[in-house]
């Protein structure tokens, strides 16, 4: 597929004049989720307007937070399917939030589908793409140049959400389903202050207090080394052991260095320091009585 790159804040800020006088616009996002580095990234940015495909590259060193502002707030209408991962994402890693944002997978819950995108096309479109989605969504899409048959993946994703969009809205006002959509529209727009991460390795609420206090400190001892390293966490260490080391801290220096015998070669002995570090500091924070 042919499209326009926009690859600088000023071809962006000039696009978006042009977008001002269209009605809507087909967006959807491509990430990095602690995969293949440290943290996470938004990668790219595939738009298209029903008479072309653009993309914003927002690792492009001419793209900053002021060209993705004007997109992000731009007031013609972007057509979205499930917003709400999206939307965290541009939150947690640029303090922004997207205005004027049709889901169409609101009105497509409402009337009953829970699938992904692929399935709603085929359900409602009668359209079958034959993509592997699971293999695209994994790959690094942070190497440049990306891949030709990522990028057709990439632009796929928008290429039938304004038909989606016309389909399902006429299906909503016939049912008189309406304010249903307005009112859920709201609520998937409202983007919450990202969850420690700590609290999502586990099922939280089913510990004891202690049990956290061993949780956050190991989490955040992993965390600082795979920084440091700009590696992914899960590469440091695997969660399922930073759970297993705080339900059953080691002991002893003798011990702690046995159960991390496993871990990549590169990170042990830093393992080995920070977690001592970390497993004193919670011993003394429950002596202490904090939680």
């Amino acid at each position: 597929m042919i499209y326009t790159t926009l690859d600088s804040d000023e071809k962006i800020i000039t696009q978006c004049k042009r977008w001002e006088d269209v009605p809507s616009i087909a967006v959807d996002f491509e990430g990095e989720y602690n995969l293949h580095i440290y943290g996470e990234h938004l990668c790219l940015i595939q738009i298209y307007d029903t008479e072309g495909f653009y993309i914003i590259d927002p690792r492009s060193s001419r793209v900053t937070k002021k060209g993705l502002e004007t997109f992000f707030t731009l007031p013609t209408e972007k057509i979205w399917f499930d917003i709400q991962g999206d939307a965290a994402l541009i939150y947690k890693v640029y303090g922004l939030k997207i205005d004027n944002v049709y889901d169409v997978r609101v009105p497509a819950k409402i009337l009953g589908y829970n699938g992904n995108l692929l399935g709603l096309e085929k359900e409602y479109l009668g359209i079958e793409v034959n993509i592997n989605k699971k293999k695209n969504q994994q790959a690094n899409w942070l190497k440049r140049p990306i891949d030709v048959d990522l990028m057709e993946y990439a632009l796929l994703d928008v290429k039938y959400l304004h038909q989606l969009k016309d389909v399902l809205s006429s299906i909503i006002a016939k049912e008189g389903l309406g304010g249903d959509v307005e009112e859920a529209m709201k609520r998937v727009m409202v983007v919450k202050e990202p969850t420690p991460g700590w609290k999502n390795i586990c099922r939280w609420r089913d510990l004891k207090k202690w049990e956290r206090v061993y949780v956050r400190n190991i989490y955040i001892a992993r965390d600082k080394i795979a920084r440091s390293f700009h590696a992914p966490a899960s590469r440091v260490m695997a969660k399922h052991h930073v759970v297993a080391l705080a339900l059953d801290p080691p002991k002893t220096k003798g011990e702690l260095h046995k159960r991390l015998s496993g871990e990549p070669q590169r990170f042990q002995r830093l393992l080995e320091d920070n977690i001592e570090k970390a497993l004193e500091r919670s011993r003394k924070e429950i002596e202490g009585g904090e939680s």
